[in-house]
């Protein structure tokens, strides 16, 4: 999709491209290689005239046929034949609207919240895996550092930037909590950290507002630094949904490939890579198999949503399937929820972020 990208249909009859599209619902649907016979019934053509026009579709590289004398699946190509098809009545079907701002409405304020809320829509209404990426603040200036007591010894670390965003931390102490002044250590690091860049944050200073402030266990100052440091060298956070959505897929019962989608969604530094390298200008994008730059993912197809959030740089939401995957449906929800996402955090960034303890932090 994009200005890159056009219908590979276009070339084709009414007649071929209406086969092509009964193929591809028999395929997507059945997991199986589809048949002369099956499509000449619902056309009410003989299958002598199906079997020629499917022969040439193979040779155009639209469908391939697994064993000879079988029925055909569709290739690549068919796939992009059948989204760029649906891209242009998109607009039609997006009646998801209006279900997704009501979801978002009840995610609270808080980012952490957003992204696990868009976890779940995603992968509920695709059945696929879903993820996000949330850029890193341009800017990366800190509004506010709070502690927030989660047992006896476990307190949570939560900085907000100026944009809204939320980044923490789970830390263990050995000291139990309660016992260590955090209240006054917060109001003396909010006092020096306020306003400033990550990038500016100078650890020298720190440990002397440790040391003048509260008698703090050591660890918690090295925590303390280390947090901000692996903020300062953080591009795009990426999150996943349930991965394991793969096993439901005929296409990947086979330990061996699905291990290897697994691997590629291990390394979230490259996938978050592989993604750049196919933006165009269009805000909702596929990358369909053998598209992908990304070797471990050219079985799967990838649904996208791009947005952007002033100050804050850009992301994407997006599902991960086959690339047989259910574009007709799949298509409408991502761009829905890639654009209540974009408003969400929008919202996020012009009002003060209200902290809470949470059962797991995310960093």
């Amino acid at each position: 999709m994009g200005d890159k990208l056009h219908n590979p249909g276009e070339t084709l009859s009414a007649r071929k491209r209406e086969i092509l599209r009964r193929v591809l619902d028999h395929y997507i649907s059945e997991v199986h290689p589809v048949s002369s016979q099956a499509v000449a019934t619902e056309l009410n053509l003989s299958s002598a005239t199906i079997r020629n026009e499917l022969a040439a579709l193979e040779e155009q590289g639209f469908l391939r046929q697994p064993h000879t004398s079988g029925g055909r699946v569709p290739t690549d190509l068919a796939y992009r034949f059948l989204v760029e098809e649906l891209v242009t009545r998109l607009s039609d079907t997006l009646s998801q609207r209006s279900r997704v701002s009501q979801v978002y409405s009840q995610l609270g304020s808080e980012t952490e919240a957003l992204l696990e809320g868009t976890l779940d829509i995603l992968t509920e209404m695709t059945g696929y895996v879903a993820w996000v990426t949330l850029p890193a603040p341009t800017s990366l200036d800190i509004k506010s550092l709070n502690f927030v007591e989660v047992d006896r010894h476990e307190l949570l670390l939560v900085l907000v930037t100026g944009a809204g965003l939320m980044q923490s931390r789970m830390l263990r102490v050995e000291t139990p909590v309660k016992d260590l002044n955090l209240g006054l250590l917060a109001e003396q690091l909010n006092n020096y950290l306020r306003g400033r860049s990550v990038l500016d944050v100078d650890y020298s200073e720190l440990n002397q507002i440790f040391q003048q402030t509260v008698q703090a266990p050591e660890h918690l100052l090295t925590a303390l630094s280390d947090f901000f440091a692996g903020l300062a060298g953080r591009g795009e956070r990426v999150q996943f949904g349930n991965a394991l959505q793969l096993v439901l897929q005929p296409e990947f019962a086979q330990a061996g490939r699905l291990a290897g989608v697994m691997q590629a969604l291990e390394n979230k530094e490259a996938f978050a890579a592989s993604l750049r390298e196919h933006f165009t200008d269009a805000k909702l994008q596929t990358i369909i198999g053998s598209e992908n730059s990304h070797p471990l993912l050219q079985e799967c197809s990838l649904v996208l949503s791009r947005y952007q959030v002033a100050g804050s740089g850009g992301g994407t939401v997006g599902v991960l399937g086959p690339t047989r995957l259910m574009y007709a449906r799949t298509l409408p929800w991502v761009q829905a929820i890639g654009e209540a996402v974009a408003a969400a955090l929008s919202e996020l960034g012009d009002r003060p972020t209200p902290l809470r303890p949470r059962e797991e932090a995310r960093g």
